[in-house]
Order: C-alpha cells, then structure tokens, then sequence
C-alpha cells in the first residue's frame, strides 16, 4: 500500500513539473568598485548590477508534428536588480528590482518594494513618482493609487500590466494598458 501511494505522489510531482512552460533565461551581473575620500579616511562600497532576460520559447508553427522544431523569435522581459554594499562586509546591504513600461510614449519604472511597486517616471533630469502599487491577497491582482486616481491593477500573460479605475468625469471605466517594454 505505501508503495502505491508513493509512486502515485511520484506521479503527480512529475505531471505539475511538466506543465512549466520553457523558457530561455540569460543573466549577466556586473560590479563595481567606489572608493570614495571624505578627507578623514577612504571607504569602498560595491555595486552589483544584474540584469536578467527571460524569453518563452515559441516553436514554429509548420513543424508542429515534427521531432526537430525551429524556434520563432519572441520578445522577452527585461529586469534589473541593483544591490549596494556600504559596510564593506560580504552582504548587500540594499537591494532594487526595475522594470520598465511604456504608456502614452512615455516610459515608467515599476521598482519592486515590501507592498508591491512604486511607479515612477523620468521627467526632465530625475525621477518622479506616480503612484503606488499594492499587493492585494487575491492573486495577481494589486491597488493601484495616485494623486489622481485610484484603480485595481494586474499582469496580463505577455507582461503588461493593466489598471482599471473609474473616472468621475466621464461617468465610464477607464483602461490603461502599461507595456512592458522588451529588448
């Protein structure tokens, strides 16, 4: 009987596993070194910048039934992890995660904190904040708060991210699509 019921748990751990979809997945991490003088003594901190590129793959379509497939390009999404060490000890003592979205021709940055993400623009020669994005319990879903408005927010499967709110003005539901920018 327990051999039974473990390869029935074996089964089902292999079936779950084998409904991932594939993708192709680069990373490259750079660092650097800062030295810098205060007058009084030299500290050094590190940078570490990682960015990762993930792809699905997509096959062909003309070679669905064969055994070698050709791979079709896809788009892929683009985050960057940015980590600080001020102390000089073996830990990172900071940690930013940014991705980056287009809408209306301008281009936003969605930085990971604890709650969700702070949306952000670039306006002129620094960066200024839009709103908040707030985790919400229910799965892929998220609040989305601005001085302006307020919405309920979530990820489409391509990575864009869409905002739902209801506009005062015009009395309607109003849909903004955020997309996810890919290399």
């Amino acid at each position: 009987m327990k051999t039974l019921l473990y390869i029935t748990a074996f089964m089902f751990m292999v079936s779950v596993h084998a409904q991932e979809k594939p993708k192709n997945v680069s990373e490259e991490t750079n660092i650097k070194t800062v030295k810098i003088n205060d007058g009084k003594k030299i500290t050094e901190k590190k940078v570490k910048l990682t960015t990762r590129e993930e792809q699905q793959v997509e096959l062909a379509e003309e070679d669905k039934n064969k055994v070698n497939q050709t791979m079709v390009d896809s788009p892929s999404k683009v985050t960057k992890t940015l980590e600080v060490d001020n102390d000089g000890d073996a830990y990172y003592d900071s940690k930013f995660e940014t991705a980056h979205y287009e809408f209306n021709d301008k281009v936003y940055n969605f930085k990971k904190n604890s709650e969700g993400f702070l949306v952000s623009t670039k306006s002129k020669s620094d960066m200024s904040p839009l709103g908040n994005i707030i985790k919400s319990s229910k799965e892929n879903h998220y609040f989305f708060k601005t001085n302006d408005y307020s919405g309920i927010g979530y990820f489409t499967d391509s990575g864009n991210f869409t905002i739902e709110y209801y506009d005062t003005n015009t009395n309607k539901l109003v849909k903004q699509d955020f997309i996810l920018i890919k290399k």
